[in-house]
């Protein structure tokens, strides 16, 4: 009977968790926006007098979103350029604030930026060691580098792990499409299709095979002199 209650009890908190994390960013997005943005509305007679404070917020939020867009033209220019690289180079001048401002403009340039660009293709590299191996996603391939960089998140928090530099030759790509691949390392593994086991099976062989092949010297290898 405990056992029936605690499975269910994690079932159910496993299904509301999301749906209670993404509520509660949303209600804060919703305060952030009625908190600042209303009592400049407000200040519209056009607004105020007519329109609910419900939909007053709603335009406030639409406002801060075009702001955010106009800032996004901005920089794209050579002024804007200019103008926020003179920023960066203010906060990376104060000591504390530097280390601060230079790790969170490392993690949006990577989770926030074009997926393309931030995480190029998913792969498994033999690792912690030979005969174990993990999925991570490369993060810079360079045609004429001998080292590809591939960054090994941990599960199940996928914004966390290690930037590793591996052998071009110990990289193998799997066919697995960048969103599946973080549901996987959220999971755990719990949720890999049975064609996503095999696809990675195979490339892990095949890892293994190379290896192997490398260790044994031409003369000992089947047909040497």
């Amino acid at each position: 009977m405990l056992k029936f209650l605690q499975r269910h009890f994690l079932t159910g908190l496993l299904a509301i968790t999301p749906l209670v994390i993404t509520s509660w960013i949303l209600l804060y997005f919703y305060e952030f926006i009625s908190n600042r943005m209303r009592p400049l509305l407000a200040r519209i007679p056009a607004l105020s007098e007519a329109y609910p404070e419900f939909f007053v917020t709603l335009i406030g939020a639409l406002v801060f979103i075009l702001l955010i867009m106009l800032v996004g033209m901005f920089t794209r220019n050579l002024i804007g350029m200019a103008f926020f690289r003179l920023l960066e180079r203010f906060f990376k001048q104060i000591p504390v604030v530097k280390s601060l401002f230079s790790a969170v403009q490392q993690i949006a340039n990577v989770f926030l930026q074009d997926q393309r660009k931030a995480f190029q293709k998913v792969v498994v590299i033999a690792y912690p060691r030979q005969g174990l191996y993990s999925m991570g996603f490369v993060t810079r391939d360079e045609p004429g580098d001998e080292m590809v960089t591939v960054f090994l998140p941990t599960a199940p928090n996928p914004t966390s792990g290690y930037m590793l530099l591996v052998p071009r030759g110990d990289v193998r790509q799997v066919d697995i499409p960048i969103e599946e691949a973080i549901k996987l390392i959220v999971s755990g593994g719990s949720i890999m299709t049975e064609a996503q086991s095999e696809m990675i099976e195979k490339q892990s062989k095949a890892i293994e095979a190379e290896t192997v092949a490398n260790q044994i010297p031409p003369g000992d290898a089947p047909g040497g002199a």
